[in-house]
């Protein structure tokens, strides 16, 4: 995969690739999509829990929550909840 950031690269350079190249690159920037979309829920739903605890909060304590929240992303994304798949149907004819 690469990257999460980088959609639009993929959608932009998609105007001069083969039809075959172009659909394995649209359904790869839609898995992207999705792992962003799951990001931002995981972001959300930990921003709800008050902070404190055991360990306190630090800068270093976020830094690798966020790491792990976007692998969590991205293994959501591969699980294939359908975000990804609607997005893909919606603009498959359009690229």
């Amino acid at each position: 995969m690469a990257g999460i950031y980088g959609l639009v690269d993929h959608v932009n350079s998609s105007a001069n690739t083969p039809a075959d190249n172009r659909d394995a690159r649209l359904k790869e920037a839609c898995q992207e999509f999705e792992a962003l979309f799951w990001m931002q829920i995981l972001k959300s739903a930990r921003s709800s829990i008050p902070g404190g605890g055991l360990f306190g909060e630090s800068s270093e304590r976020e830094h690798y929550t966020s790491l792990l929240d976007l692998q969590y992303s991205l293994i959501l994304a591969k699980q294939d909840a359908g975000v990804g798949r609607m997005l893909y149907e919606q603009l498959r004819s359009r690229v």
